[in-house]
């Protein structure tokens, strides 16, 4: 195979993983943890707890679901936001004196243990109407967008120390054809972006990072105008800001926005007008400037959690039997379903799905529980039952039958003892008198005539054998317990 062969299928295979990757961080659905329940073995019309602990996932970069929470802080009119490149600084456009400010975050990226530090003053170049404000890739440049006197402009100042704006002097501007909003810049600083009024504006930089090499390439629609806007991903999305609301769009290639296609809309944000926004280091917070609140206001980008449905196998196909309003929580939460069967000897199959805010779900694993008739042995028996307190045991053969009742075995800390019990004249009728407790009845000589029925009554509590795909050996662990505590209890 030739080389350029090789190199063709390498990056075939790139491209591959990096759309996986994408699609991965977009269908993210919520975890599962703790997927239990409180009995295996449960009674006829004894509840049972199907349980599963559910986390919703960060939504990197995804800002149309952007949730508050309620952190803040207040800044003189800022009309943009910007941090440094680990989160140690932040950065405002302060629209009544016309700077750009600087302050130092003790929280990379949280801006309420902002400290003021410095600013630059800008007022030579714009006497009104700041827009935005964007770094280049290292902090040596700082980019300050307006429409002094309605006219557009774009210029760049010079930082002797990356990041440290009081260092900065103006080194360029460039007119535009329209009021600049947003401004970016691809990833090598060969191409400068702006949200124009109606359309986004694409300049080819000779120079990268010099705005002063610009040549306007064009316009597009595709996206619109703006406030701000900024690439996430490595290119393949942008996110514009507009309306008090964010708009994610997928991009076909890397910063190609003229074909750009709409993915997302958050909902409204609060405050007024918001102008600016910037992301913390991977994505997961946003942070928005409200121009006439004077706030910054912190988003959380995680999808929320939504609802739970169980899912119960009782006809030999899942179906959805109850569902839990999970509120839109932003934390963990649980899914507690109760559930009674209501009939017994079943094998039941159970799972609990959850779904979030972007409508993406996730199943846990499938659990089993078994509900129960009533524990009896001996020689030439049948039973079914109807339900809790009658069960119908049907002798295969006829004469006198010698049939044990236990306790259901299954109960957790349940206390096995004597119980009282009576047989009718015509020995077609066990009837259990202590129906609360958890008792071992011993029958002896029941008569069974040919082609009759007798019966359990008032049996509360008690059970039958496993269904037949357990292991037998369970039912003998169970008849096992009793027998022992039976003779220890005879030798007292």
């Amino acid at each position: 195979m030739r080389k350029a062969d090789i190199w063709f299928l390498v990056g075939v295979a790139l491209i591959l993983l990096a759309i996986l990757m994408f699609w991965g961080v977009v269908r993210a659905a919520p975890s599962y943890s703790n997927v239990g329940q409180n009995l295996t073995y449960v009674g006829m019309n004894e509840s049972i707890e199907l349980r599963a602990k559910w986390t919703p996932v960060e939504s990197p970069w995804l800002a149309e679901y952007a949730v508050s929470t309620g952190v803040q802080k207040s800044l003189g009119t800022p009309a943009a936001i910007e941090f440094n490149n680990d989160g140690s600084k932040m950065y405002h456009l302060d629209q009544a004196y016309l700077y750009v400010r600087e302050y130092s975050l003790s929280t990379p990226y949280d801006v309420s243990t902002a400290s003021y530090v410095d600013y630059l003053d800008v007022s030579a170049d714009f006497s009104e109407e700041l827009r935005d404000i964007h770094f280049n890739d290292d902090g040596s440049m700082l980019y300050v967008s307006g429409a002094p006197g309605g006219s557009g402009k774009i210029c760049q100042y010079t930082l002797s120390t990356p990041y440290n704006i009081s260092t900065g002097v103006q080194s360029g501007c460039i007119s535009t054809d329209d009021r600049p909003w947003g401004i970016t810049f691809n990833s090598n600083g060969t191409r400068l972006y702006y949200l124009g009024g109606s359309s986004a504006y694409i300049y080819s930089l000779s120079d990268p990072y010099n705005i002063s090499t610009a040549t306007l390439l064009g316009t597009t629609s595709s996206i619109g105008g703006g406030y701000d806007m900024e690439f996430v991903s490595s290119g393949d999305m942008v996110v514009k800001l507009a309306g008090n609301k964010f708009y994610r769009y997928t991009l076909p290639s890397p910063y190609d926005i003229e074909n750009a296609s709409l993915a997302g809309t958050s909902s409204t944000l609060a405050g007024d007008d918001n102008w600016g926004f910037a992301f913390n280091g991977n994505g997961t917070r946003v942070w928005v400037v409200d121009i006439w609140d004077e706030y910054a206001r912190e988003y959380e980008l995680k999808i929320l959690l939504d609802t739970a449905v169980l899912y119960l196998n009782l006809t030999g196909s899942y179906q959805a039997v109850d569902t839990i309003d999970l509120n839109d929580s932003r934390t963990a939460k649980w899914s507690n379903f109760s559930y009674t069967p209501t009939t017994c000897n079943k094998v039941v199959g159970w799972k609990i799905t959850a779904n979030d805010s972007s409508a993406t779900s996730n199943t846990t694993t499938i659990g089993t529980f078994y509900v129960m008739p009533y524990i009896y042995s001996g020689a030439g028996l049948n039973a079914t039952c109807t339900s809790k307190h009658n069960a119908t045991i049907t002798p295969s053969t006829t004469g006198d039958i010698n049939a044990t009742f236990l306790a259901p075995y299954f109960v957790r800390n349940a206390t096995f003892k004597e119980c009282n019990y009576e047989i009718t004249e015509d020995a077609d009728r066990v009837k259990i008198t202590n129906a609360s407790e958890y008792c071992n009845i011993t029958v002896i000589n029941l008569e069974a005539e040919s082609g009759t029925s007798f019966y359990l009554q008032e049996s509360t509590g008690l059970s039958a054998y496993p269904p037949p795909n357990l292991p037998s050996a369970i039912a003998a662990a169970g008849l096992i317990i009793i027998v022992i505590y039976t003779i220890t209890t005879r030798r007292r």
